[in-house]
């Protein structure tokens, strides 16, 4: 209905007078105003022009008549004044002259010549004075009547000059008119008389436009025009598209109201109900006609709470997820989540949109809920004190782990200073052993020697062989003797150091050759190497046995987790520097390294890739500790393609004031 109350203002108008012919009209009525106006302005001046020549005329005779017509008055010569007053007539438009002469007092006509009037349009009359004396009187009167038959033919010749003119000029005016405007505005006519508007048109052209540059103000009203069609024609299209769509969501809305389980409802003002769809007929047991104009409270609100919430709605307040009972028509009880949505007209409100949830199944749910939770509560409570005397008894177990763990530590501890003693007990046999050999050998030479000295056997080459045998074996002595004291050294130091937290200065490199030797027995079973980088004058102000503690945990857990049914290389590498205040020590093997499953726990306590053959899983957990805890520093597992890899960072104190 819209679209064809726009499409009808474009519907032809039936044109009683043309452009055309107004043109022309209003082109001759002002050509024709135009020389009425000139034509009047010109009858004006040249009547104006005539008078002026008979005043001329009449002031001409003043200056040439009159003395003479005295002298022949005064003569009395009647003859000379006859043709003085001829020559007076033969002015222009003179049309009475009469000559009186004085008697004393009185004038007495002598002369007259023309045709007498009663009134004349021009006259004057002069006194004849000759030798100072009126001798007489002259009266001359001039006729206008030929001047307005000389403007009247005037005027019509230049009323019918004008005319033709006028019309000439009109018809070309008319022509350019035509030519330059009407053709172009007929055109547009046509072209907007058959516009459809209700889809795309070919642009209108004006004809005979060559370039842009000659555009003028038709060129802009055609430009402006298509530019006016297409933008209404897309502008209609839109808009259809969007009623249609609006036409679309309504429906949608439409259906989703009447299908939804929420009551939605149109308030007036006054709470009265203008629409309400039929989820409000299934909880109410009313029909929709029943509850249309009802009052909103006395449906959905009972009577105990009108007040209270008619006084909200009175005072305009936010009325936003307020649970509200209500009795259906049956009596029931329900309760409805409602909210609502005021539209203003101005400062007052229009109408409210009303969305009442029905909350009477999860209302039930709550007390259920509430039901249970007070049964719940109860239980709590009486399990709380079975629970609180249970994590007493947890509490007390678990302190008792911590105490054996901290034994199983400990015990780990020594359980290395024991392999240590084994270890070395393992070392020093050897050379005791020669050492044990070679003083069996001493003693019997000497007991041979003893005999035979006695027997005086005795011979230089026997003796000199004896000297040899003798010197061999204490070279044996010697040599066993001092490996067995480095080896007692050695294990003194690192038993010592392990076993105590002393803290002193000590060198690096020193520390680290100690643990190798003391372990030494081990190593030679794996075949292998341990390359160790550290600067000989590097000291550190700590603790030594720490620091051995450390080496040898990691260098065992390399033998008997890395290098154990290996075939690949077996070499250990320890990288130890200073690194501005800190002292790194970088330690990496080439064994198996470390199951991924354990490799995010290799610090915790109890994890070791030998649970079930001897393996107690404290080595690095020991070490994790040391360097946390002891040394303040820290340490870092670096997972590695091959073998094992572990990064040490510990804060470096070159001496105990430093």
């Amino acid at each position: 209905m819209q679209l064809k109350n726009i499409f009808s203002i474009f519907n032809p108008i039936k044109i009683k007078h043309t452009l055309s012919t107004r043109l022309l009209a209003y082109i001759l009525l002002c050509s024709s105003a135009l020389a009425v106006i000139i034509t009047l302005v010109q009858l004006t001046w040249d009547y104006k022009q005539d008078v002026r020549k008979i005043e001329a005329s009449i002031d001409q005779i003043e200056a040439s008549f009159l003395h003479p017509m005295a002298a022949s008055l005064w003569n009395l010569d009647e003859e000379q004044i006859q043709i003085q007053i001829e020559g007076i007539m033969k002015l222009s438009d003179m049309q009475y002259v009469r000559v009186h002469e004085v008697l004393g007092n009185t004038e007495v006509p002598l002369i007259e010549q023309g045709i007498l009037k009663d009134k004349f349009d021009i006259s004057k009359k002069f006194d004849l004075v000759y030798q100072d004396e009126v001798v007489g009187t002259l009266f001359v009167a001039a006729s206008l009547s030929e001047v307005y038959d000389r403007l009247i033919a005037k005027s019509v010749l230049i009323l019918v000059s004008q005319t033709i003119k006028t019309m000439l000029v009109s018809i070309c005016i008319l022509l350019i008119i035509y030519y330059t405007v009407i053709r172009h505005i007929n055109k547009i006519a046509r072209y907007t008389r058959h516009i459809k508007l209700n889809t795309h048109n070919k642009n209108l052209i004006l004809d005979g436009r060559q370039s842009i540059s000659d555009a003028d103000e038709l060129d802009e009203l055609v430009y402006l025009l298509n530019k006016m069609q297409k933008r209404i024609v897309a502008e209609l299209t839109d808009k259809k598209i969007a009623i249609e769509e609006l036409q679309q969501e309504r429906d949608f809305s439409a259906t989703i109201i009447n299908s939804s389980s929420t009551v939605i409802c149109c308030l007036d003002s006054d709470l009265t109900i203008s629409t309400i769809n039929p989820a409000a007929v299934i909880l109410t047991g009313y029909s929709q006609e029943e509850l249309h104009n009802k009052n909103w409270l006395d449906i959905f609100v009972l009577d105990d709470n009108k007040e209270k919430i008619g006084y909200k709605f009175a005072n305009n307040e936010a009325i936003q997820g307020i649970e509200i009972d209500m009795h259906d028509q049956m009596g029931g009880k329900n309760t409805l989540l409602w909210t609502f949505s005021a539209f203003y007209e101005g400062m007052n409100i229009k109408y409210l949109i009303g969305f009442g949830h029905d909350i009477t199944p999860q209302k039930q749910i709550e007390l259920q809920v509430t039901r249970l939770n007070d049964e719940l509560e109860e239980k709590v409570n009486t399990r709380t004190a079975a629970l609180t005397d249970s994590n007493k008894q947890i509490t007390e177990t678990l302190e008792e782990l911590k105490r054996t763990q901290l034994t199983l530590v400990e015990s780990e501890k020594m359980a290395s200073l024991g392999g240590l003693v084994a270890g070395v007990a393992h070392e020093i046999n050897t050379p005791i052993g020669i050492c044990v050999t070679a003083a069996s050998f001493l003693q019997e030479e000497i007991d041979t020697l003893e005999t035979r000295l006695d027997d005086n056997s005795l011979t230089r080459s026997y003796v000199k062989k004896v000297i040899e045998r003798i010197s061999e074996s204490g070279r044996l002595l010697h040599t066993n003797l001092n490996r067995a004291a480095d080896l007692i050294s050695s294990f003194k130091q690192v038993a010592v150091d392990q076993s105590s937290e002393a803290c002193y200065s000590f060198k690096l490199a020193d520390n680290i050759n100690q643990v190798l030797t003391s372990l030494k027995h081990k190593l030679k079973k794996v075949p292998g190497q341990v390359y160790v980088t550290c600067p000989e004058d590097l000291s550190i102000y700590s603790f030594p046995g720490s620091f051995a503690q450390i080496y040898s945990n990691l260098i065992l857990n390399s033998l008997i987790h890395g290098f154990e049914n290996w075939e690949g290389t077996c070499d250990i590498y320890i990288d130890i520097k200073q690194q501005g205040n800190e002292l790194q020590i970088d330690y990496r093997d080439t064994g198996k390294g470390i199951p991924d499953e354990i490799a995010d726990r290799i610090f915790d306590p109890f994890v070791t890739s030998k649970r079930g053959s001897g393996g107690s899983g404290l080595g690095t957990h020991i070490v994790y500790n040391i360097v946390k805890q002891l040394l303040k520093g820290d340490i870092q597992y670096l997972a590695a393609k091959k073998g094992t890899h572990f990064k040490i960072k510990i804060p470096y104190q070159a001496s105990s004031n430093s």
